[in-house]
């Protein structure tokens, strides 16, 4: 028996040292220890940057635009900066994969599901039924615009009666509802009344901010040393995942129970009877469509759905409140455009430039989506000469592109002339890439660049939003997670005339 133990024990070793030991074509980064690797240089430099992405381009500053870290036991991770390097490992079909790890399975049930951290044909097969079945039920189409309308305009009564209260301390809560309201017709064929309290919505939204705001882009420790699951639940946070987790699959296990008991032969009325006919018709062989898989799918749809917009929103209403002079141009163009009482439209945007300048500018300063979603090499290859086996995780740093000086010239300024040309028109910049590149670039881009910018239109009309002097400025920077947040903030809210 002790043999056998000490046998185990020396093999242990030297996998634990073979890992460690990199070969001469794998990238540049920090040294790092056996078994732990880099969690303690990361664990450092994420408490001198703050961020997360801030550590990264770090990182590229010191090893260059390829670097290779160990976290655990996990897969090599490679940082992707700068972004010659972002174009090629981005449109590198060999680099599409999505990671392997104990996380990314765990998050739906123990199998990869879904549509964001999915690939081959599972990924193809799925993304392509939610985009056909959401475009026949008016994904991208006039419809779709005015449902958003309908909403942004029902944010601005919410708003202008809790304006008479005094100070708002919660706008992102708020907003982040009508956000929802749009994509969640076409998913469940019903609306969230914004002026009444919704317990078990507000419930799903709090469970999804406190995933994406306590998690990071590497997976953390659950993914570098997922045993510890076993050794220490509580510490490593999988007790409370586990119970976030399950609280957000009941949430829509309910709503996929009420359309079977509520289903018409033959009439669809939303993407879960559609996917639920489809999975009647799949029954009888091999299919990726039961109802695990809608769940994962709808976990995604509404978690990208609310995120990264009411994010954006969010940090327009923060740079405005406290740029007030750029807040007072956007108004202007609004108004000079628009007037008091035309609602906005997508049409309207080749008239408001200065408008998608704010939007674009914060989009790239904000930076809230730092780091593309971690990729996986499909098969052995190389990337600007250095190693990238099979399995290896990758992450493109979007925010190395979108603060570099070179281009840029003042990235850290707030400055949405940048966008603007001499004739003064509005000038998209491929330097710009909020929604990523490439096959596995954001699926509901249309409908987030729509819905920010109506909103922003509609809140813009009719209110002015200053800070109040009660609450010191805000950090500009944000909160840190998966994605990054707009900071807290109270502002005062001011119907013009």
């Amino acid at each position: 028996m002790w043999f056998a133990i000490i046998c185990l024990a020396i093999g242990f070793t030297i996998k634990i040292l073979h890992d460690w030991r990199h070969s001469s074509k794998f990238p540049p980064g920090p040294r790092g220890l056996p078994l732990v690797g880099n969690i303690f240089d990361m664990k450092r430099l994420v408490e001198e940057t703050k961020f997360y992405s801030h550590a990264w381009c770090r990182l590229a500053d010191i090893y260059g635009p390829i670097v290779g870290l160990k976290l655990g036991t996990a897969e090599p991770l490679i940082i992707v900066s700068g972004r010659d390097a972002v174009l090629e490992m981005m449109s590198r079909p060999e680099f599409d994969g999505r990671p392997h790890g104990f996380l990314y399975k765990h998050r739906t049930g123990g199998e990869r599901r879904g549509v964001i951290f999915t690939d081959g044909d599972i990924w193809r097969n799925q993304r392509r039924f939610v985009l056909r079945t959401l475009k026949e039920f008016g994904f991208g189409k006039m419809a779709m615009e005015d449902i958003i309308l309908n909403d942004a305009v029902s944010l601005t009564n919410i708003i202008e009666s809790l304006a008479k209260s005094g100070s708002i301390t919660n706008l992102h809560n708020i907003t982040s509802i009508a956000v929802l309201n749009s994509l969640w017709t076409l998913i469940a064929g019903s609306r969230f009344d914004l002026t009444k309290e919704n317990p078990k919505l507000r419930e799903v939204l709090s469970v999804v901010n406190d995933l994406i705001r306590n998690s990071n882009v590497t997976g953390g420790i659950l993914t570098h040393l997922p045993f510890l699951r076993y050794i220490i639940p509580n510490f490593t946070g999988f007790t409370v995942l586990n119970q976030r987790l399950a609280r957000m699959s009941q949430f829509f296990r309910s709503e996929i129970a009420k359309h079977k008991q509520t289903k018409m032969h033959g009439e669809f009325r939303d993407f879960i009877d559609v996917y639920l006919a489809e999975m009647e018709q799949s029954s009888s062989i091999i299919s990726c469509f039961d109802e695990e898989q809608l769940i994962s799918v709808l976990k995604d749809l509404f978690t990208a759905g609310v995120e990264t917009t009411n994010n954006t929103i969010g940090f327009i209403i923060t740079h405005l409140a406290v740029r007030q002079d750029v807040q007072g141009k956007v108004h202007e163009e609004i108004e000079r455009v628009l007037g008091k009482e035309i609602l906005p439209r997508v049409a309207h945007k080749n008239r408001l430039p200065y408008l998608n300048a704010t939007i674009a500018e914060v989009s790239r300063l904000a930076n809230i989506g730092p780091t593309s979603i971690p990729h996986r090499a499909m098969i052995d290859s190389t990337l600007l000469g250095y190693e990238i086996k099979k399995n290896y995780t990758l992450l493109a740093n979007f925010r190395s592109v979108h603060m570099d000086e070179k281009h840029w010239g003042d990235p850290k300024e707030f400055r949405p002339e940048r966008f603007i040309n001499d004739k003064g028109d509005y000038v998209e910049d491929p330097w710009l890439m909020p929604f990523g590149l490439g096959r596995r670039k954001c699926l509901g881009e249309i409908l987030a660049r729509n819905s920010v910018f109506l909103f922003t239109a509609c809140l813009l009309q009719k209110f002015q939003f200053t800070l109040s002097p009660e609450y010191p400025h805000p950090n500009l920077d944000g909160v840190d997670g998966f994605t990054i947040a707009p900071p807290d903030i109270c502002v005062n809210v001011i119907k013009r005339k």
